[in-house]
């Protein structure tokens, strides 16, 4: 009997829990509660670790873009876009703001992903959970304090796809505009994704749909054209994006590559392409040579895209602390299944631009290069359904579980 009475306890507290966060103040007052926890973990964890535990040598790159803009000089590096450099001159382009910057962005992106997913799921303490999930997952802190592009693009696509969710068209295709300014991958995805959410999430007539995918063009000159203007003043010819594509494909699709890495010298040697002198030229001499090794060895091409795949989603292929990966990644992937599983019964409409993300965005980085890194944009959708397989886990346990009511007698 004790034991009994004993069980009871926490079941009644999670009850009564369920009950109260379905008042919007009381969610609201759980949501403040999860974002102070994310800033206070990513406050403490710069207290507590030294930085050149999260320096990764990209970083100097968007700063010393970010200067040039200061400066008023065109942007020097072939590889990068304009958005994260723009942001950090925008705030001053030093160490100090950079950090603050992008560990207010990573706390945005916790609340873009409770909202986020209590749209897809109609679930508010799903959404909670995946806050809660996110604000202390080790990758979304990693990259908050790394100095890359990371932080800033999740929480653009974040925001541009709850735009979506909420039939915001205009909104969400200004927040693309700004990822695509920020990297380049979703470019091609977006007219899709639109597409997506207005044919299928929404269930809205083609003509009108073709309308938001003009909005989103408009959207995509205004914010591209500076950037064009820009390259073609560098360049002295027409550059849409920048000239890492010829450099990523490259690394990939080469005979000196075997295990599907991006290890310089292991992997790839660009050596041969120095000669060069002409920017552009040099990165379409890249593509035309990647191009050619996978026409020339397709079932090479197939066997690297299979082991970028496993690179890509391996739990811990080229990790520093393994079981900091292990620990965090496998069990939001296995809820991720299961929370999958759940939605594609009750609300599978709602899971299709889910789906197109990433799969194209995997689909792209097997062709290309396959890291953990290029993985972590993915990784919210991850959360997303994980926060969704818990909710549905608690509510099953509790609805089978003997009420308070009903118990024995005393």
């Amino acid at each position: 009997m004790a034991t009994t009475d004993a069980s009871r306890g926490p079941r009644t507290a999670l009850r009564r829990g369920l009950v109260r966060l379905s008042d919007p103040k009381a969610e609201r007052y759980a949501l403040l509660t999860i974002l102070g926890v994310a800033v206070l973990v990513r406050v403490a964890i710069v207290s507590l670790f030294p930085m050149q535990e999260f320096y990764i040598e990209d970083s100097d790159s968007y700063m010393r873009s970010a200067q040039d803009i200061l400066d008023g000089r065109p942007i020097q590096s072939l590889l990068v876009m304009p958005g994260y450099p723009a942001l950090l001159a925008l705030v001053g382009a030093s160490p100090a703001t950079r950090l603050c910057t992008d560990i207010l962005l990573s706390v945005a992106g916790v609340w873009c992903l409770v909202r986020l997913t209590q749209a897809v799921s109609g679930d508010r303490v799903a959404g909670l959970f995946a806050g809660l999930i996110w604000a202390l997952y080790p990758f979304a802190i990693f990259y908050a304090l790394a100095g890359l592009t990371e932080t800033l693009f999740v929480t653009l696509i974040l925001s541009g796809f709850l735009f979506y969710y909420r039939q915001a068209y205009s909104l969400g295709s200004l927040a693309m505009g700004a990822a695509i300014m920020t990297r380049p991958q979703v470019e091609l995805l977006a007219p899709i994704l639109v597409l997506a959410f207005a044919l299928v999430v929404h269930r809205e007539p083609i003509t009108r749909a073709l309308r938001y995918v003009a909005v989103l063009f408009a959207i995509y000159l205004c914010l591209m054209t500076p950037w064009w203007i820009h390259n073609y003043a560098k360049y002295g010819s027409f550059v849409r994006l920048n000239l890492a594509t010829g450099v990523v494909l490259y690394s990939g699709n080469n005979p000196m590559n075997r295990t599907g890495g991006v290890e310089p010298g292991v992997d790839f040697d660009l050596s041969g392409f120095k000669p060069i002198s002409d920017p552009v030229a040099w990165d379409r001499a890249m593509r035309d040579a990647a191009v050619q090794f996978i026409v020339e060895n397709p079932w090479r091409f197939i066997e690297l895209a299979g082991l970028k795949f496993v690179r890509l989603w391996g739990p811990s292929a080229g990790v520093r602390h393994v079981w900091v990966s292990l620990a965090s990644f496998l069990p939001v992937a296995g809820l991720a299944i299961i929370g999958f599983i759940g939605l594609l019964v009750q609300r599978w409409r709602n899971l299709v631009p889910i789906v197109l993300f990433v799969g194209y965005t995997t689909a792209v980085h097997m062709v290309m290069i396959g890291t953990l890194r290029y993985r972590f944009p993915m990784e919210p959708f991850l959360v997303l359904l994980a926060g969704t397989a818990l909710s549905c886990g608690l509510r099953f346990v509790l609805s089978h579980t003997t009420p308070p009511s009903a118990g024995a007698r005393p």
